[in-house]
């Protein structure tokens, strides 16, 4: 049975799975694809984390004149039911992620692993927490069923191998496979997968394949996974986001080169120090962690030590109380995504280490 809950009154009922139940943990080796003609798919998906390379893989297809009802974005929330208290990601993605939807004409949904990273991170004797996502006005569990009982009370490691780095594998690149294998609507057909990784950002993704074979195909389900801007450079990034006017999402606009979560263990110390700066709480709560787990996020020092190492890089201006505040409470409106006057954000070209969520 799949449990399903009504988003509007919580009432909770129980529908049978019309369709084989599937788990998918691991990746599997990469093969070499074609690319159809895009109009040939029943449904283009586009992973969005509401990062410039997401947003731009959307726009290009605006470009090419693919018609909207083709075209769905997944975000996967990192800390889970959409619009529970944050603890690893940006206040702000959320909100920004829905507007963009919305402003733009393009169906968005969201999914999830329940209680998100924080109970991945104290998950103590058992197995790893149901996925669930949305669906016609509701909310649908796929319960997980295999995996031993286990204990994580570590942080993810800065590491590529997603053995270890377990955020990016537990929280998105596994909760999107098992929801597009257990999805009522794409049990049959063929189907365009697009992630934004461009091979510039790191040596790991510069031997990323541009189209290949999505691990969630099957003989009824035809899936091909493309990396739309995969050659392109930040400067074509940001050119399409200035051609159509779009507001980046607020992360840019207070010098963080990437809309990865706020406090991903691959920041900088320059990073770390800035969240201090503008969110303590969020920050005092991470080094709280730290010693309840006896588990540091890097390797050698406390998160206390490496902001000691940084300084912030929030922008000086005017307009940085806003940018703070709208990252912090993520009131953001459709209305907010279109400028009449585009700037370049502060965090444009500053870079940034490490190998971030390196697949799909």
């Amino acid at each position: 049975m799949v449990m399903m809950f009504n988003m509007e009154d919580d009432m909770m009922f129980t529908q049978p799975c019309l369709y084989k139940y599937e788990e998918v943990e691991q990746a599997v080796n990469p093969k070499r694809a074609e690319l159809s003609d895009l109009l040939t798919y029943d449904k283009i998906i586009i992973s969005s984390s509401g990062g410039k390379d997401s947003t731009a893989c959307i726009l290009y297809l605006l470009d090419l004149e693919i018609p909207r009802d083709r075209i769905i974005i997944w975000h996967q929330s990192i800390d889970g039911y959409p619009g529970e208290i944050p603890f690893a990601d940006w206040p702000v993605t959320e909100p920004y992620v829905k507007a963009f939807g919305k402003a733009m004409g393009i169906q968005t949904e969201f999914q999830w692993r329940k209680n998100g990273f924080l109970g991945e991170l104290m998950r103590e004797n058992r197995r790893t927490n149901d996925v669930q996502f949305e669906y016609g006005g509701n909310v649908i569990t796929l319960p997980t069923r295999n995996g031993k009982l286990s204990t994580r009370r570590k942080f993810p490691a800065k590491a590529v191998d997603l053995r270890t780095r377990w955020c990016t594998a537990y929280l998105k690149i596994d909760v999107m496979r098992r929801v597009l294998n257990n999805h009522p609507d794409y049990q049959v057909g063929k189907y365009l997968v697009i992630t934004g990784e461009r091979r510039e950002e790191s040596a790991n993704r510069a031997r990323y394949l541009n189209v290949e074979k999505h691990p969630c195909s099957k003989i009824a389900r035809e899936v091909t996974w493309w990396r739309t801007v995969i050659e392109w450079s930040e400067q074509e990034i940001w050119d399409i986001l200035e051609k159509h006017r779009i507001f980046p999402h607020p992360a840019y606009w207070l010098g963080f080169s990437r809309t990865s979560c706020f406090g991903c263990i691959f920041s900088t110390a320059d990073q770390w120090a800035t969240m201090r700066d503008i969110a303590p709480e969020r920050f005092n709560a991470r080094v709280e962690m730290e010693r309840e787990l006896r588990h540091t996020i890097d390797n050698k020092l406390t998160l206390t030590q490496l902001a000691d190492k940084g300084n912030s890089i929030l922008p000086r201006g005017i307009e940085t109380g806003e940018w703070v505040r709208l990252a912090l409470e993520g009131d953001i409106e459709p209305g907010d995504i279109f400028v009449d006057k585009w700037v370049l954000p502060a965090g444009a070209f500053t870079g940034g280490g490490g190998p971030w969520q390196d697949a799909f």
